[in-house]
């Protein structure tokens, strides 16, 4: 058995400061998870409403739960043979480099004594201070029994540990630079460590990506806001679809500036979809991925190139047909940088608006293709000729 122990507030206390929406607490239960623990230890006195969330996002991961009382009970549980992840209260764990090291058995991540302290950890001695982890044998734990009722359970564990010469990961200053590894006391501690991490998990995409790279413009304002609601990447997604809907309906009413306008609004939101999954991911959670956004914003593209075109279906399903499997090929294409824009959704919406103001509808639409299969053409030729080469 791999256990992990959680210190909660007291009854009472004021609540513990969140991260992106999600409480210490939790994002030590997302760590514990990533650490392979399979049963959840509830240090707490007095059923809280945040013990209760724990065990019940805990239960439905598969964890067993179990709430205790006071740290003396730990040794009834845990046996020997059994392992314990222990974690200081108020650490904010997000090291896959820690992770690797507590899996594989007893250990003690420790950091530098100044910047640890600095950052609020523990100083062991003069040159090391507690990282806020370690995992230790159950039949370590027998030693709580002779220290009495009043004591601070993880520094007692970090001593007995220590004492039993339990192997030390130290951890790079840079996690704590970057967030990674923190301690959060207050909420300006979270708001500082919520910017470290867009800073460090949200992508910057480069300008040859112009509609990821806006998106993260437009979005980084909000994220950590977004992030904090749950429901977000739903409601994007519920937004793209009403977008796309409308989109449809004023290029069937005639108005194809207006429509082709939105549709160059709505490829916005699968990029935003996409990065705020990024910030929200946690080790045991990774980013969802919502392709089918995109293919949504392909299928509306090219029926919005079909409607305006005029004569007999084949006819108006041609060139349309032909663009979309242009953009399909070049997903799956490799291209040079220069090509790269030809598959970027946003310049292709823009293309498309542009022809259809300056061209008939068919005409215009027949001139994308082109644009599109010759962009495709090229990174083939060029392809061939470093295969020669």
């Amino acid at each position: 058995m791999r256990a992990a122990l959680i210190i909660l507030q007291p009854v009472g206390a004021a609540p513990a400061p969140s991260v992106l929406g999600r409480s210490l607490a939790l994002r030590q239960l997302d760590f514990a998870r990533h650490c392979e623990c399979d049963v959840l230890l509830l240090l707490a006195r007095g059923v809280t409403g945040e013990a209760n969330e724990l065990r019940h996002v805990a239960e439905d991961a598969g964890m067993r739960v179990q709430l205790l009382g006071s740290a003396d009970a730990l040794s009834g549980v845990v046996k020997p043979g059994d392992s314990l992840l222990v974690m200081q209260e108020g650490l904010l764990p997000f090291c896959h480099e820690a992770t690797a090291a507590l899996v594989e058995g007893n250990c003690v991540v420790i950091l530098d004594a100044g910047p640890g302290t600095r950052a609020g950890f523990e100083r062991i001695d003069i040159d090391r201070a507690w990282g806020g982890a370690l995992m230790i044998d159950g039949a370590a734990l027998r030693r709580l029994s002779a220290l009495g009722e009043d004591f601070a359970p993880a520094s007692a564990l970090l001593r007995i540990a220590l004492q039993q010469g339990a192997c030390q990961q130290r951890l790079d200053a840079g996690t704590l630079g970057s967030g990674e590894w923190q301690l959060v006391a207050s909420d300006e501690d979270a708001g500082r460590v919520e910017q470290l991490w867009l800073d460090h998990m949200l992508e910057r995409p480069s300008l040859l990506r112009p509609t990821a790279w806006l998106a993260h413009l437009l979005l980084r304002p909000f994220a950590a806001r977004l992030a904090s609601r749950s429901s977000a990447c739903f409601g994007i997604a519920a937004a793209m679809l009403v977008v796309l809907i409308g989109a449809l309906a004023a290029v069937y009413l005639g108005h194809v500036a207006l429509g082709f306008g939105a549709i160059l609004v709505a490829v916005l939101l699968p990029e935003f979809a996409r990065q705020l999954g990024q910030v929200s991911a946690t080790p045991s959670a990774p980013p969802r991925n919502w392709p089918w956004l995109g293919w949504l914003v392909d299928i509306t593209l090219v029926a919005a190139l079909a409607l305006p075109i005029e004569g007999p279906w084949y006819r108006m399903a041609f060139a349309p047909l032909m663009t979309g499997a242009a953009l399909l090929l070049l997903d799956r294409a490799e291209v040079p940088k220069g090509l790269a824009l030809a598959r970027d959704r946003g310049i292709v919406a823009a293309l498309a608006l542009a022809a259809n103001m300056l061209f008939p509808a068919e005409e215009a639409t027949m001139l994308l293709a082109a644009l599109l299969m010759a962009a495709l053409l090229l990174s083939r030729l060029r392809k061939t000729r470093i295969t020669q080469t």
